[in-house]
């Protein structure tokens, strides 16, 4: 789950006949938003969205632009000119502009037409994987598009499990549920997540968890960017206890509405049984594999809040 913040309120729209209570301006944003998708053009639709987030940057995302920019200073230090930040600063607030509009758009891609919109890279690892008969956990982070990501495993043939957080607004949760479910993927939430993911992995299945963000505040504290803290559990756990392979996989933006999906090799899992210490080389691991892609491709990180701060919900 990925918000940028700014005063909520009830908003009534008049649509047509109907009057739609929405819970805040999310609700309005994702509304609009998913009604031009239906009727503009793609790439029509993107020049919009380019300039409604131009807006925005400049108006409305004050504190979210000091965040983004104190993220890139920790990551970057003074290896990055002024200028350069600034750019970045820029180019992350309209990448995930591009992210919210091609999450209205996920219905365009279809066992037809996904090879024009994704591209599986390293797929052959997950499969590798799979011979095991234990399943297979992907982890990622809110980097690229993973919603994106997580559709291809449906035409690949694998109808997964994504293991997902439910917003404080009712409306973007349901938006998100059958966004997700017209993909074929099956949605579970952190609550119902423990038994659903063992059986599903039992049966060699696939659970997608995007692994970045501790919503629980029940994690564990490990190095990010050479700074203490606290990272979510649940993917390398699963593993732990199931023994399935976690591979990381990561969905980068190519171009206008095209992404390469990069299925890395399996994490490395050191730890035998729960020790601490060797579970958190576990988990720095995965850190470091998301440092790597987090340096590589840093307007594609979608982090609008200090990531040294426990997340809210």
């Amino acid at each position: 789950m990925t918000t940028i913040g700014y005063n909520q309120k009830i908003v009534l729209l008049k649509y047509g006949f109907y009057d739609i209570k929405f819970h805040n301006m999310d609700s309005v944003c994702y509304f609009i938003v998913n009604l031009l998708s239906y009727l503009l053009p793609v790439r029509l639709a993107h020049l919009i969205t380019r300039l409604a987030a131009n807006v925005l940057f400049h108006t409305v995302y004050k504190n979210a632009r000091r965040n983004v920019e104190n993220n890139l200073m920790f990551i970057f230090g003074d290896k990055l000119k002024r200028w350069k930040r600034k750019q970045l600063i820029f180019e992350t607030f309209q990448s995930f502009a591009f992210f919210i509009y091609e999450f209205a758009i996920m219905r365009k891609i279809n066992q037809k037409t996904y090879k024009n919109f994704v591209n599986p890279v390293g797929f052959e690892n997950v499969e590798r994987a799979l011979e095991k008969g234990k399943g297979v956990i992907i982890v990622t982070g809110h980097l690229g598009n993973w919603e994106w990501g997580a559709a291809l495993l449906t035409y690949l043939g694998y109808h997964a499990i994504v293991i997902a957080t439910r917003f404080k607004n009712p409306f973007v949760t349901r938006y998100y549920y059958n966004q997700r479910t017209k993909q074929g993927l099956e949605v579970v939430y952190l609550e119902d997540a423990v038994k659903k993911t063992l059986k599903k992995l039992k049966s060699n299945g696939i659970v997608a968890i995007v692994g970045d963000r501790d919503y629980t505040n029940q994690g564990t504290e490990i190095s990010f960017f050479g700074k203490m803290t606290r990272f979510p559990t649940g993917a390398l756990l699963l593993g732990l206890r199931t023994g399935a392979p976690v591979i990381p996989c990561f969905a980068i933006r190519r171009g206008m509405c095209k992404y390469d999906v990069i299925f890395s090799s399996p994490i490395k899992m050191m730890s035998k049984g729960y020790r601490e210490e060797e579970f958190k080389e576990d988990m720095s691991r995965w850190a470091k594999i998301l440092e790597g892609y987090i340096r590589k491709y840093p307007s594609q990180w979608y982090r609008f809040q200090p990531f040294w701060e426990p997340e809210k919900v």
